[in-house]
């Protein structure tokens, strides 16, 4: 695939972008699914863009960065294993499986991010003390650019030498190897899922699991489809709930009026 000089430049600025919007403005664009929207949008190819995405968020859930740890990167994951899967032609699964290794080399920038901005905010600290405040907005603005550049900086070189690399990798790798990634890619969902389910108390909705698999497996209905039916349940169960602890308020009322 030809890529445009401004397709490259929107998503050079998202690379820098998508790492402040998750440790700042929190705007949402450092989901893995909408990075893989973005990126798939921008290159022509949402389905391949929203398939990476949405199965790199699946790997997210139940994961967060409880006392500053550092955990895989899968929003900047995302933006690159989708960039690599359209530009060079390859199967969304074999971007999915080079996300992988993407995800888990950013926990090792971000605890060097974490080790620069301990200098700035130990300098700020100083100035504080020292009354210059235009100090402190300065150390401020390094940090934020320390934590811009954690993501940025792999995307930028990702763009600059990441297709033709893998393309020249791709071409030497023998069939079985790729086909085995390929395997290895489209385990990635159901892996995503057991972790999912690891999370959540699967013990006491067990039934409902197995209407879910059966309305995806035999009923062979779309997750779109799925997903509405499991929110009219959930509304039609909160709706319960709340009239019976309306009643129950109700009678215990009466029971201190008497």
């Amino acid at each position: 695939m030809n890529v445009q000089f401004w397709q490259i430049a929107l998503i050079v600025l998202y690379g820098f972008f998508i790492n402040y919007d998750k440790n700042g403005t929190m705007l949402g664009t450092s989901q893995p699914v909408v990075a893989g929207l973005l990126v798939g949008a921008i290159l022509g190819d949402v389905t391949t863009g929203l398939y990476i995405g949405g199965t790199l968020q699946l790997m997210t859930l139940g994961i967060s960065s409880f006392g500053g740890a550092s955990v895989p990167d899968y929003q900047t994951a995302a933006l690159i294993g989708t960039y690599i899967a359209i530009t060079t032609g390859q199967k969304a699964a074999i971007g999915i499986t080079l996300a992988i290794p993407v995800a888990m080399l950013m926990v090792e920038l971000d605890v060097v991010k974490w080790t620069v901005n301990i200098y700035f905010q130990n300098k700020a600290e100083k100035y504080a003390e020292e009354e210059k405040y235009g100090k402190i907005e300065l150390m401020q603005i390094c940090g934020v650019i320390t934590t811009m550049m954690v993501s940025g900086l792999p995307v930028l070189l990702t763009v600059i030498a990441g297709p033709s690399l893998v393309k020249s990798i791709i071409a030497f790798i023998p069939q079985w190897v790729t086909g085995g990634l390929t395997v290895a890619g489209n385990l990635l969902p159901a892996l995503g899922i057991g972790l999912l389910l690891r999370y959540l108390p699967v013990k006491s909705y067990f039934g409902y699991l197995i209407i879910g698999f059966i309305a995806a497996v035999y009923l062979k209905m779309t997750i779109l489809g799925i997903a509405l039916a499991g929110a009219a349940v959930a509304l039609i169960l909160y709706k319960k709930n709340s009239e019976e602890q309306a009643s129950v308020q109700s009678v215990g009322d009466m029971n201190e009026d008497e």
